[in-house]
C-alpha cells in the first residue's frame, strides 16, 4: 500500500523533526540472526530468555526456529507437518501451542522432546492464539471462517465456535475477567464475547483494517493496530470508545504493550518505513525507527524490562533485536552482519 506525501511525513517526522515534542527513546539494532523463511510471528520465555520464530514460509519442517534470546544465537529447530503461523506457550513455559495454516488446526507441541502431542481441528485458516488468563482455554483465530474456535487446554478439544460479524478474524485479546475481543480484518470492526458460554456478544466500529489487539497490564485499555490508516488506536475498554489517536509506522502489524504499561512496541509491516515504533503512553509521543535491513516487519516480543524488543523480516528472513540505546547487546557486530547482506546501503537517521 503506498501512502500519501503528507502522510509519510508525518511518519517520518517522528524520528527526524527537530525541535519537536518529547520521544520514547533513540533504537537500535543490538543483535541480529537469520531465519528459516517467511518468519511470521516470535514469543519470549516467561523469564525473557528464550525466543522462538514460526516460520510460515516453511512447510513440513523447519517450522520453528529457537534462539538464545539475548544473543541470538540458535539453539534449535522444532519440525512440524504443515506450516506454523502464530504460536503462544503455555503457563508454565513446557508446552508451544501453534496455528497450523495448511492443517486448519493448532498443534500443542512438548519443548522437551520437540514433537506434537496433540493436535485439534480448528476453522479454515486459524492465526492468533489467545490464551484465557486463567490457563483452561485457548482461542483460536479462523481467518478464513469467519469464526473463533474455543479450545480445552487440558482435554484437548474444541468445545466451542464462536462466529464472528465480520470478514478475517485476526487479532484478539482477552482481559482478565473473561472478555474477548476479536479484530475483524476486513470489516473494519471488533467482536466482544464475554460470559461462562461466550454467549454476550456485541459488535464495536474500529478502524479500517484492524489488524492486531493487545491490552494494556490494567485491562483499562485496547490498543488496535489501524493498519490502512498506519495508526495506533487505544480504546477504553469501560466505555468501548476510542481516546487516544497518534500516527507510527507504515502498516503496523504486530502490537505489544510492556509489562509495566508505559510502552507500546509496533512492527511495521509497510514498505515506507520498514520500522519499529514505540509510543510513551506517559505523553502519547511516537518514535518511529526504520530497522535497517528490515524487509517489512511482521513478528513482535517484547522483554520483560520493556526497552528491547525482537521483531521478524517476513521478507528478509531475519530476526533483530531492537533497543533502546545503551541497553545492551553488540550494535556494532549487528551493523557488520546487516551490512554484509543488505540490498541497499544503510544511512543512520539524523538526531533530532
Amino acid at each position: 500500500m503506498r501512502l500519501p506525501a503528507t502522510l509519510l511525513a508525518a511518519l517520518l517526522a517522528a524520528t527526524v523533526a527537530p525541535g519537536a515534542r518529547a520521544q520514547p527513546p533513540r533504537l537500535e539494532v543490538q543483535a541480529v540472526a537469520s531465519t528459516g523463511s517467511m518468519p511470521k510471528g516470535v514469543i519470549l520465555s516467561p523469564d525473557g530468555k528464550r525466543a522462538y520464530v514460526t516460520n510460515f514460509g516453511q512447510a513440513n519442517g523447519k517450522n520453528i526456529d529457537v534462539f538464545d534470546a539475548t544473543t541470538l544465537e540458535h539453539e534449535a529447530t522444532i519440525n512440524v507437518p504443515g506450516n506454523v503461523v502464530e504460536s503462544v506457550l503455555s503457563a508454565d513455559g513446557s508446552t508451544i501451542y501453534a496455528s497450523n495454516f495448511l492443517r486448519n488446526s493448532v498443534q500443542f507441541i512438548d519443548l522437551a522432546t520437540r514433537k506434537v502431542t496433540r493436535e485439534i481441528a480448528t476453522g479454515p485458516h486459524p492465526k492468533i492464539l489467545v490464551q484465557s488468563p486463567d490457563g483452561r482455554h485457548l482461542f483460536a483465530a479462523n481467518w478464513s471462517g469467519k469464526s473463533v474456535t474455543q479450545i480445552e487446554i487440558a482435554t484437548g478439544k474444541a468445545i466451542r465456535t464462536l462466529a464472528t460479524t465480520g470478514l478475517n478474524p485476526r487479532g484478539m485479546a482477552m482481559t482478565r475477567d473473561g472478555v474477548l475481543f476479536a479484530a475483524n480484518f476486513n470489516s473494519a470492526s471488533i467482536d466482544v464475547f464475554r460470559g461462562p458460554d461466550m454467549e454476550d456478544r456485541h459488535t464495536l466500529p474500529a478502524c479500517a483494517i484492524p489488524r492486531h489487539l493487545t491490552l494494556s497490564p490494567d485491562d483499562r485499555l485496547l490498543f488496535v493496530s489501524c493498519y490502512h490508516d498506519s495508526m495506533l488506536h487505544a480504546l477504553d475498554v469501560a466505555t468501548e470508545k476510542v481516546v487516544h489517536t497518534l500516527h507510527v509506522g507504515s502498516s503496523p502489524k504486530s502490537l505489544e504493550v510492556s509489562r509495566d504499561g508505559r510502552w507500546v512496541w509496533s512492527a511495521d509491516y509497510g514498505g515506507e518505513t520498514n520500522s519499529v515504533s514505540v509510543v510513551d503512553t506517559e505523553d502519547w509521543t511516537a518514535r518511529v525507527y526504520t530497522v535497517p535491513g528490515m524487509d517489512r516487519g511482521s513478528g513482535l516480543a517484547v522483554f520483560p524490562d520493556g526497552k528491547r524488543a525482537l521483531v521478524t523480516g517476513w521478507y528478509d528472513d531475519h530476526v533483530y533485536l531492537v533497543g533502546f540505546e545503551g541497553t545492551g547487546g553488540d550494535p556494532a557486530a549487528a551493523r557488520a552482519k546487516i551490512d554484509g547482506w543488505i540490498r541497499r546501503p544503510h544511512r543512520a537517521s539524523p538526531r533530532p
